[in-house]
């Protein structure tokens, strides 16, 4: 029968009266029992006094709370007098979910401090050490004689060798902090790889060390070594610093620092330099910055900015080991903008730099400030007319031409009118003045002044089929026509200054149809739930041009126009080499028929084609697919074709888990129209609770004729998991 803590300490309490030979030594006794009771709760198959040498000794099972702590061992003395535990057989040492445990514990459970011989150790968030001795120094601190330690045990209990461990000659761990050893080598799956007379290793979330190096080969820039430096400066800021060495190009360094000013105010700051000795460099001195910061400063308004400078066009394509969107960029807009929502407006500030990466010389543009208003459709007094429009005032400058002011005032007026329960129709007519500032020369200020008139017809007509089959609640099919007629009166526009949409309006007088048609279906899931999921859509749209003619175009309207805008259609294009040209209008634009399917959530196929029905030829066609089935397979696909612009590419990217620890990825660009394959990358992922470990092979290709490139790259991750409690 076991031993109860309180009525054996009890006993005793009582005992010591009698089995005392005097009185002040019994007094003492009882003194310390006391003590003990208050401090620990045993629980043992035996538990006896030694009045000689004032200590209690449990035998059998022991178990020992103190505080939130708790031993367990075969056999414990307690020395009453120095407050010192000594635990024998089976030692286990628990504090929450961190354990000690190994062969003879001696304990001071007054100062939580003591030695654990031939021992092992568990800390949150997931690290395990072992050694001869385990010397518990402080609070958060432990010192290891001929030490091992891993993150790997949560997920590779021994006797398992784990992936990956360090082993020192001596090592001390600073809990939620990092491991400092002497004599420290590094061993995978049990084999030695490296070593270092002393070593630092991060444990904690957000702790200032090395983390681990990158390494990176390529034809262009040789050997490239990463050496990342994390520095936690507060628990609101942090800043990695990462020395880069590529023995074809050069030294540089990137930076990294993170903020946080509020729960609702956060940002992060990015730079390098590169001092480039490659002879394709275009200058030595290389660089880029940005800043991304967002901020809530009032319940309507925010704050952000999205900020980036390169000192050069070619910098952002120069890194294969950078993402493929940053390469493939053909600009670099620089914004910072200030915004106002309610429900009657939203108001804007905004500040801009944009640079064109698409010309071989510098083109830059900006907005200096602007300031716009758009104002949210609502009624007029008591009638039905809606009154809505938009404002903006904005100092346009460009490198390549004069800066100039502008401000644009554009209101509407519109009547909605519910003709049967079954058709719609708004009127709408609108009022828009855009004037310029006066230009350097002494020319005089410019204006523009159109009015807009409109009318569209809507309806919306849809059909349920309940319970149609394949475990559907309902099946519902919508059909929305329109009908849109839109009169702008041509004007010419050759004396504005041509910096943005704003600047240049195509005259119209135009009929369009659109036809939609939308499949949505309803099912219950297994837990009960009711989910909506829309299957499929197809839309259908064509405008007519009423009074086609042979008219002057902005040239950054008519870069603008893709095949699929319906808004207008031109042929025959004829440049006035002054910002314009010369284009006859279609009757007809392109046909455009766009659909989407997705039968089930994860999957989705879109796509659009756009048909010159005059010409008889297809205009442009973008298509593209998406898979995700995270534990079979990650597909996107898309495909992109535009006739005028020599545009025919593909690009694809496919993630498959090869097993829960094995991911193979591949990443393909291909130019159709030049027989190009401007990337392929393939690369394989190892990841396990404790590392991660990818080898990435990329080949890439600057243009069709132009400069091959390989490069390979290695990635060692190590981690700390976060135990979950049992």
């Amino acid at each position: 029968m076991r031993a109860r803590p309180a009525a054996v300490i009890a006993c005793l309490l009582l005992l010591i009266p009698v089995v005392s030979h005097a009185q002040d030594r019994s007094l003492q006794d009882l003194d310390r029992l006391q003590r003990l009771r208050e401090a620990v709760k045993v629980d043992a198959d035996s538990l006896e006094y030694s009045e000689a040498e004032a200590k209690v000794i449990a035998k059998g099972n022991v178990h020992i709370v103190m505080e939130n702590r708790s031993l367990f061992a075969d056999e414990v003395t307690v020395d009453l007098d120095d407050q010192v535990m000594v635990a024998t057989g089976n030692v286990v040492l628990m504090e929450g979910l961190n354990r000690l445990q190994g062969d003879r514990l001696e304990y001071n459970y007054r100062t939580n401090l003591g030695v654990i011989t031939h021992a092992s150790a568990f800390l949150e968030p997931g690290v395990s050490f072992s050694g001869v001795e385990i010397r518990r120094e402080g609070e958060r601190q432990y010192r290891i004689l001929d030490s091992t330690f891993t993150t790997c045990r949560l997920c590779q209990p021994e006797p398992q060798t784990p992936d990956w461990e360090f082993r020192a000659s001596e090592a001390t761990v600073y809990q939620d902090d990092f491991i400092v050893s002497r004599n420290a080598s590094f061993w995978i799956k049990g084999i030695p790889t490296l070593f270092s007379p002393v070593a630092a290793y991060p444990i904690g979330p957000r702790r200032t060390g090395f983390l681990i190096p990158r390494f990176l080969y390529s034809n262009s820039d040789g050997f490239v070594v990463k050496q990342p430096f994390f520095w936690a400066i507060s628990p609101s800021q942090d800043l990695t610093l990462t020395p880069i060495y590529r023995t074809k190009v050069g030294f540089e360094i990137m930076a990294e620092y993170r903020y946080i000013l509020a729960e609702d105010a956060r940002g992060r700051m990015t730079g390098r330099y590169l001092r480039d000795i490659s002879s394709s460099a275009p200058q030595g001195d290389r660089g880029e910055f940005k800043w991304l910061h967002d901020q809530i400063l009032r319940p309507a308004w925010t704050l952000k900015a999205d900020v980036t400078y390169v000192s050069d066009q070619t910098f952002q394509k120069t890194f294969v080991d950078e993402p493929v969107l940053y390469r493939t960029a053909r600009t670099i807009p620089s914004n910072v903008f200030v915004t106002q929502t309610t429900p009657q407006y939203m108001l804007l500030g905004l500040l801009n730099v944009t640079r064109d990466l698409s010309q071989t010389t510098e083109q830059r543009t900006g907005r200096l400030p602007e300031i716009g208003l758009q104002w949210l459709p609502g009624p007029v007094g008591g009638t039905p007319l809606l009154v809505e429009g938009q404002t903006s005032a904005v100092y346009l400058t460009q490198n390549r031409r004069e800066d100039t002011a502008r401000f644009d005032f554009y209101p509407g007026l519109g009547l909605p009118l519910v003709l049967t329960p079954w058709l719609n129709a708004t009127s709408g007519v609108a009022l828009r003045e855009t004037v310029y500032s006066e230009k350097s020369g002494g020319s005089g200020a410019t204006s523009r002044i159109l009015v807009e008139l409109g009318e569209r017809l809507t309806s919306r007509l849809a059909r349920r089929f309940d319970e149609p089959g394949l475990g559907l609640l309902r099946l519902t099919h919508v059909v929305e026509p329109a009908l849109t007629y839109q009169y702008i009166p041509w004007v010419d526009q050759q004396p504005l200054p041509q910096f943005d949409t704003t600047d240049f309006v195509s005259g119209q007088n135009r009929l369009t149809y659109q036809f939609t048609n939308r499949l949505i279906a309803r099912w219950r899931e297994a837990g009960g739930e009711v989910r909506n999921h829309e299957v499929a859509t197809l839309g259908i749209i064509q405008s007519w041009n009423l009074q086609p003619r042979r008219r002057e175009f902005s040239d950054n309207y008519l870069t603008g126009l893709t095949p699929e805008r319906v808004d207008q259609a031109v042929d025959v294009l004829a440049s006035l080499n002054n910002g314009f040209s010369l284009a006859q209008e279609r009757t007809l634009s392109n046909l455009v028929f766009s659909g989407a399917l997705s039968p089930v959530p994860g999957m989705a196929f879109q796509g659009t084609l756009a048909l010159n029905t005059e010409a008889g030829r297809t205009d442009g066609i973008n298509a593209g697919v998406q898979l995700r089935r995270p534990d079979l397979l990650t597909l996107e696909a898309g495909y992109t074709y535009v006739r005028d612009r020599r545009v025919n590419g593909v690009v694809g990217r496919i993630e498959i888990p090869v097993t829960r620890t094995i991911l193979l990825d591949f990443l393909t660009r291909y130019d159709v129209h030049t027989a190009t394959l401007l990337e392929q990358s393939a690369g394989i992922r190892y990841t396990s609770c404790c590392w991660e470990l990818s080898l990435k092979y990329t080949y890439r290709a600057q243009g069709p004729a132009l400069n091959v490139e390989n490069s390979v790259q290695v990635t060692l991750d190590l981690r700390v998991p976060t135990a979950t409690p049992r």
